[in-house]
């Protein structure tokens, strides 16, 4: 039996995953205090109190992958900040841990059993109250010397008047279209956003943002997913157009929105704690 969390700034998931399959998912908001306390309680909900043999981790970036910590997540309660996730529920469970960014997960289900299923290069974009990326090639999730950063590539640099993003920088995409900017620049939560101005732009910064992973990946598919993405038909067609408007040594690759829904970070996080269990 495996536990499965999915971490997020406003609610958390837990699952567990018996023969490779996830049963009943257990969600909680996410509380502003005691984060050790809130995950151990939905691990022990979710496997009516019996020990896992091990534990997949879906968690907010940026993180610490070798240390399987959280850092500083936008939109996650500053208690969440630097938690220890490897080395507190390994201890206190006994098992081995793995912990990887959402975005990763989520990215690694749809290329192996959602909207991307069976092609080779997929690029993921959650878009949330932050935005992450994953890459996906040959069924293997690809990072480099730390993590992929796609909400954080500078679309609107700080010398052209780009806004301020909690990163440190100006002008990048998750300071243009994620949820906490729709709310900062737009005076509205995203679910109650009904400016089609409004939706057009996101949609353009959006847009762009799958031009360059084309340009850098060239893949087959670029799947979007995450809360945001419930106005898909909002902005959608005018990410569409904008992709097809400014590429032009490449072909449009497939842009869709995920097929697994809410499930799809729990998915990954058992396909990648599998695979660690099996090396």
């Amino acid at each position: 039996m495996i536990a499965l969390l999915d971490i997020g700034g406003t609610k958390l998931a837990a699952a567990v995953a018996v023969d490779g399959r996830i049963g009943t998912i257990v969600r909680r908001p996410t509380p502003r205090a005691g984060p050790v306390w809130a995950l151990t309680s939905l691990i022990d909900e979710a496997t009516g109190g019996q020990p896992p043999e091990a534990i997949g981790i879906s968690a907010p970036g940026p993180f610490d992958r070798a240390g399987g910590a959280l850092l500083e997540p936008p939109g996650m309660p500053v208690a969440w900040h630097g938690l220890q996730l490897r080395s507190e529920l390994g201890e206190r469970y006994r098992c081995a841990v793995t912990v990887e960014n959402d975005a990763n997960c989520a990215a690694v289900a749809e290329a192996r059993s959602g909207a991307a299923s069976g092609l080779r290069t997929v690029v993921y974009f959650t878009v949330s109250t932050g935005i992450g990326t994953g890459v996906v090639r040959d069924g293997e999730l690809v990072t480099g010397r730390h993590d992929t950063e796609g909400g954080h590539q500078v679309l609107w640099p700080e010398w052209a008047g780009g806004p301020p993003c909690h990163c440190g920088g100006h002008g990048c995409l998750e300071a243009l279209a994620s949820g906490l900017a729709i709310e900062r620049r737009f005076g509205v939560d995203a679910s109650a956003l009904d400016d089609p101005a409004a939706w057009a732009d996101v949609g353009r910064w959006l847009g762009l943002g799958a031009v360059n992973a084309v340009a850098l990946h060239d893949p087959d598919a670029v799947i979007f997913g995450g809360g945001v993405c419930a106005a898909w038909h909002r902005f959608g067609p005018v990410l569409l157009a904008t992709v097809e408007s400014h590429l032009y040594l490449q072909p449009v690759p497939r842009i869709t929105l995920g097929s697994l829904g809410e499930e799809r970070s729990l998915l990954g996080a058992l396909a990648l704690t599998l695979g660690r269990s099996a090396n």
